[in-house]
């Protein structure tokens, strides 16, 4: 399997704080990620950062630029939770986002059974691209986090892997 990518992916550094929280507290932003749910994500990167974090903070760069946060956190043995920003506005609309999350898939988790992600049930942008990956909508609960309507989607990373061949 070869991917000719334009995208690479590493791990969040100190160096990057200014730029996620800048890219954080954007307008397209704030609408799915605030409050307490914020809140976490800017405590648990401090963590990340000083190694005490479970989850693991990415930044995704086109043609080096950084343009896209993503978060892992381990699901059990052989699974993965995934959240995912593109962050950069020249970026967003672009049509890049199912080949970013094909590609940071196959690329940073190709040994996972599966990947949860879990979006808001109003996020239809977001729902669309996750289906387009692979993604399906296995459940709808209301997260504790933000207690309106989310989707629990999962994706059989076997599914990905064979439809690169």
């Amino acid at each position: 399997m070869t991917l000719l990518s334009e995208f690479t992916f590493k791990f969040a550094e100190e160096r990057d704080r200014k730029l996620i929280h800048d890219w954080l507290h954007q307008k397209h932003i704030q609408q799915w990620l605030h409050g307490v749910g914020l809140n976490n994500t800017l405590v648990d990167l401090e963590k990340f950062f000083q190694g005490g974090s479970d989850a693991t903070y990415w930044m995704g760069y086109s043609k080096g630029i950084p343009f896209a946060f993503l978060i892992t956190f381990p699901a059990g043995v052989d699974a993965i939770t995934l959240d995912l920003f593109i962050c950069d506005l020249n970026y967003l609309g672009k049509g890049l986002a199912v080949n970013m999350i094909r590609e940071f898939l196959i690329s940073q988790f190709p040994h996972v059974k599966k990947v949860l992600i879990d979006p808001e049930a109003t996020n239809a942008r977001a729902i669309h691209v996750y289906e387009k990956v692979g993604f399906k909508i296995v459940k709808e609960f209301i997260a504790s986090w933000h207690p309106v309507p989310h989707y629990q989607m999962e994706l059989e990373m076997r599914d990905l892997l064979n439809s690169q061949h």
